[in-house]
């Protein structure tokens, strides 16, 4: 009997946009599209971590959207140095919903990535508490305080590879899709403050960050949430609504490279 292809999924970083990533795997599922690898960045990470362990989608999106605003407290644990949030509330919200899993646990093999602010290289777990190394990715500088992690001092995964394509395919995957979250659609609007030119200056960052590490992905799923780019402050991130229509997004779009999927298994 012929080998079946394996395929890796890498799920990148982008903040409130990573709800359309329960909607890429919610659609990979719909189509029998096995995944055999997971590695991810940031929001991404998040979502890796809890299907790597769980195997179950539906998990991912009450985790992630149910009751919002009772979720809000895990950020009131303000930090007076480093960020504006020390970050252990947070730790311990994502050892609840991991159910403290570590690496060794895992249903499909998982890699999380992080960036060492004191070298600039990515750290990549892979063994170990995954809350742990969740925390590490979603550590976005300024919002969240650095992780200290031995000799390094650990941040958003985003910062040194958005999409981790690289590290499916070092895994051993013969097909790598990744799920990328950054598109120009974003860059709207021509009277820039000086607010939108920080953002924009960072979005066009992530962007070509994105478009280098996605050269390991034989199909590339660009996710187009700029709808929503103006409604990222924090209230509107915990808004169930705006998630569950991401999640949408995410399904449909990856809806349509199905096709194109299963001729690279064949």
């Amino acid at each position: 009997m012929k080998k079946r292809k394996t395929i890796g999924l890498a799920l990148g970083s982008g903040g409130f946009r990573g709800f359309a990533h329960i909607g890429v795997i919610r659609s990979l599922e719909k189509h029998g599209i096995p995944i055999d690898y997971l590695s991810g960045t940031s929001i991404g990470a998040w979502v890796a971590a809890s299907y790597a362990i769980f195997k179950d989608s539906e998990k991912l999106e009450t985790d992630l959207t149910d009751k919002p605003r009772e979720n809000w407290p895990i950020l009131l644990d303000f930090s007076w140095s480093g960020g504006l949030i020390n970050g252990q509330k947070f730790t311990t919200f994502l050892e609840k919903s991991l159910d403290k899993h570590d690496f060794s646990d895992v249903q499909i093999p998982l890699k999380i990535v992080a960036t060492d602010l004191i070298t600039g290289n990515p750290h990549v777990f892979e063994n170990g508490d995954i809350a742990q190394a969740v925390r590490a990715s979603t550590s976005v500088p300024l919002v969240f305080k650095p992780m200290s992690f031995g000799d390094e001092l650990l941040v958003d995964g985003g910062l040194c590879n958005p999409v981790p394509s690289d590290l499916v395919r070092g895994m051993g995957a013969d097909i790598v899709i990744g799920a990328n979250l950054y598109t120009k659609k974003e860059f709207v609007g021509k009277k820039l403050s000086v607010a939108d030119i920080a953002m924009r200056t960072m979005r066009i960052f992530l962007y070509n960050l994105t478009e280098e590490s996605l050269k390991d992905s034989d199909v590339v799923i660009n996710i187009d949430v700029s709808r929503y780019a103006k409604e990222s402050s924090l209230s509107k991130y915990f808004t169930k609504e705006i998630g569950e229509e991401i999640i949408k997004i995410g399904e449909e779009t990856t809806d349509k490279f199905i096709p194109q999927i299963k001729a690279l298994l064949e």
